[in-house]
């Protein structure tokens, strides 16, 4: 068996080089595509994901949590919910398919969806297989898997680039990263289980199981209305190119989300969780850390993005993406809540607050949908950028509110934090803003994080001990 500390390393290498390539390969995907047919296809992936929770139900969650219980159950159970799996895919496809013709979109935006129906096809045997091993503790294989996702979507992405392939072939990367996920899936599962990963079904069984999958499943369809919804209505209310602005601008923020504020919840919730049990001082100390250090980091990352949005644009996607600066300013803007939204919610979960914590964010989905819905028709791409600042600070003053009755916050300490952070975070901007028209994009960039962290270190704002408490108490945990 893996140890804790492997595993966290394992999935957070995999995670941070699955956002690095990702990124990546929708740069050069915007530029080729350019806004119009970029907005196409992010629409289409869209489209299908919000449509992907109803295959697994939350049953993945229930597999993985099940499996660590009684690993005597794990292909009864495998076996079982992929045949759920098969069968909701099935039936999901006809769904997807009623509603993109139900609505007027061209031939060549459904045919984008129809092939992305596929890839979550894939995608959800795979996370069957790869949920089974979360089960028995190990993640090394799923960190492989999305290392070859990854890598196989961009050389074949590349490819098609290269010989100029047509806008319905660039789903193609897709479907081979998605395939090879599934086939390094089943080459670890027979090797491990010593079994092909055969369905099975007992209707007792897959009924027990869908009772507990439920609060997962609404907690999924929560999170898949925040991450896609937005899109989808830009598309429906104002067209193509404003979601290839607006997705432009989007995927820079959430490389930046998942890659810092993901890693950070993920090192910090089964901390959390121990410390919730056995010590409450600790778990006071850890949370107040948690959110400085969670500051620290997106105070100057969203002043930085504000400060060089539109060079930062014309880099890296070319002039044809400039109406996206007005859309990164404001999810810059929003970005601290939205990091913050991951360390406390995961916070109010791991204190056994999972139903305030979803009925939190079904509140914030519904003003989310709402706003898009009430701006995207005057502010456009802007308007979903506007809806996604107002929708996570609303998450966060009712995420603060819970944890207040959890714990006693320490405000005297965070406020002391906060007001330095801000002021070695102006003096960045300054700097900024002098140099930027002087010297190339790269050189702002390193010249800002360099006088930020110099200062911060000047400053007495990153102490060792806090620090040290900090790494220490994880530690401790995972022993």
């Amino acid at each position: 068996m893996i140890s804790t500390a492997k595993n966290t390393f394992y999935l957070l290498v995999a995670y941070g080089y699955q956002k690095l390539v990702a990124l990546f390969y929708f740069i050069i995907l915007a530029r080729y595509l350019g806004a119009d047919n970029f907005g196409k296809y992010t629409f289409a992936i869209s489209f299908v994901t919000l449509f992907a929770v109803l295959i697994d139900v939350g049953l993945f969650a229930v597999l993985t949590r099940e499996i660590a219980r009684d690993k005597e159950k794990s292909k009864n159970y495998f076996g079982n919910i992929l045949t759920f799996n098969i069968i909701s895919s099935v039936l999901v496809f006809f769904i997807i398919y009623l509603a993109i013709n139900s609505l007027d979109y061209p031939l060549l935006t459904k045919k984008l969806v129809y092939l992305n129906v596929l890839v979550i096809f894939l995608d959800a045997l795979a996370l069957c297989i790869y949920h089974t091993f979360r089960g028995h503790l190990n993640l090394k294989f799923e960190s492989i898997g999305i290392v070859v996702h990854k890598t196989i979507m961009l050389i074949v992405g590349l490819i098609l680039v290269y010989w100029k392939a047509p806008i319905i072939l660039m789903v193609l990367p897709l479907v081979a990263g998605s395939f090879f996920y599934l086939i390094n899936a089943i080459i670890f599962f027979k090797k491990n289980m010593h079994s092909w990963p055969w369905p099975r079904f007992d209707i007792k069984i897959i009924k027990s199981l869908l009772v507990l999958a439920w609060p997962f499943f609404v907690t999924a369809i929560f999170a898949k209305i925040f991450a896609t919804s937005d899109t989808i209505l830009l598309s429906l209310k104002a067209g193509d190119e404003f979601v290839g602005w607006y997705s432009a601008a989007q995927k820079l923020v959430l490389a930046f989300l998942i890659l810092v504020a993901g890693s950070l919840s993920t090192a910090l919730y089964p901390s959390f969780s121990y410390y919730f049990i056995h010590s409450q001082e600790y778990l006071k100390k850890l949370f107040a850390q948690g959110i400085f250090y969670m500051i620290l980091i997106t105070i100057p990352l969203s002043l930085g993005l504000i400060v060089l949005a539109r060079p930062l644009i014309l880099f890296i996607y070319g002039p044809e993406y400039l109406s996206a600066v007005p859309a990164l300013t404001i999810l810059a803007i929003a970005l601290p809540f939205m990091f913050l939204d991951y360390i406390i919610s995961g916070f109010l979960n791991a204190c056994e607050k999972q139903k305030i914590n979803t009925l939190i964010h079904g509140l914030g989905a519904v003003i989310f949908v709402a706003l898009n819905l009430l701006l995207i028709p005057v502010f456009f791409h802007v308007g979903s950028s506007i809806a996604v600042l107002i929708s996570f600070f609303f998450l966060f003053i009712l995420e603060i509110y819970w944890s207040r009755k959890i714990i006693k916050i320490n405000w005297r300490y965070l406020f002391q934090k906060f007001i330095l952070i801000c002021l070695v975070g102006l003096l960045m901007s300054m700097v900024l803003l002098i140099i930027k028209d002087r010297v190339p994009l790269m050189i702002s960039v390193i010249v800002g994080a360099t006088v930020y962290f110099v200062f911060a270190y000047v400053s007495g704002l990153i102490k060792k001990q806090e620090l040290l408490f900090l790494t220490t108490i994880i530690k401790n945990k995972k022993k």
